[in-house]
This record gives structure tokens, C-alpha cells and sequence, in this order.
């Protein structure tokens, strides 16, 4: 079972920044395609960086695994998705529907999630 303090945890810094750019990507993308939510998270972390580097300190190495983190926490979502599904499509909302579906195209196509065909 998945708790409902799932973010709650002592992690990395590099998680804190990808959770909070995940969750930017999802409801403050201008569009729905991969390609503007691409450019969207590259902007996102470019501003979000700034400010951060102003007050906080986060190694290169870092830095450099937000987008696998960004990975990590959309896998988590998914899982998330699913935990109270009993199998029966009918059941989930069109949001779960879609958003598993496309987690499933994305991982059938060995493509990282939405937001993460970035370097850094």
C-alpha cells in the first residue's frame, strides 16, 4: 500500500527538485505534447536552478540525476495509479485511464517519462 506522505521522505536534494519539476510539467504545461513539456521542464529547471543556486549548493554529479529522479517519481505515480485498481477498466477515471495508458506507450517505446529528454 502507498501511503498518503509518499513525498514525505528524507531523500535526496536532487529528489526534491525533480518531484516539484515532475509535478510542474504535469499541470503547468502549455500543451500536452512531448515536445513543449520538454521545453517546458528545461525552462522550469533553468528558472528553478537559478533561484536555488542562489541559496543552496548541489553538486554537478546531482544536478545531472534530477532527470532520473523525474523518471523515478512518474514510475511511483503510476504505481500510484494503480494501487486501488481491481482490474476492471470501467472503474478508473478518464485521467487514470489516460495517464496509464500513456505511461504504458511511453515504456513500450523505451522512452523516459514526459519532461525527461533533458540533459542537464
Amino acid at each position: 500500500m502507498i501511503s498518503l506522505f509518499d513525498d514525505s521522505i528524507y531523500g535526496w536534494y536532487a529528489l526534491d527538485i525533480a518531484i516539484a519539476a515532475t509535478h510542474a510539467v504535469w499541470w503547468g504545461s502549455p500543451a500536452d505534447d512531448r515536445k513543449s513539456k520538454n521545453e517546458f521542464t528545461k525552462q522550469f529547471l533553468k528558472e528553478f536552478l537559478t533561484g536555488y543556486f542562489k541559496h543552496n549548493d548541489l553538486d554537478t554529479y546531482w544536478v545531472r540525476q534530477i532527470p532520473m529522479f523525474m523518471d523515478y517519481r512518474n514510475i511511483c505515480s503510476y504505481f500510484w495509479w494503480l494501487n486501488s485498481w481491481d482490474g476492471d477498466e470501467s472503474r478508473l477515471s478518464e485521467f487514470q485511464q489516460t495517464a496509464i495508458t500513456q505511461a504504458i506507450n511511453l515504456i513500450h517505446n523505451g522512452q523516459m517519462f514526459d519532461g525527461c529528454d533533458i540533459q542537464l
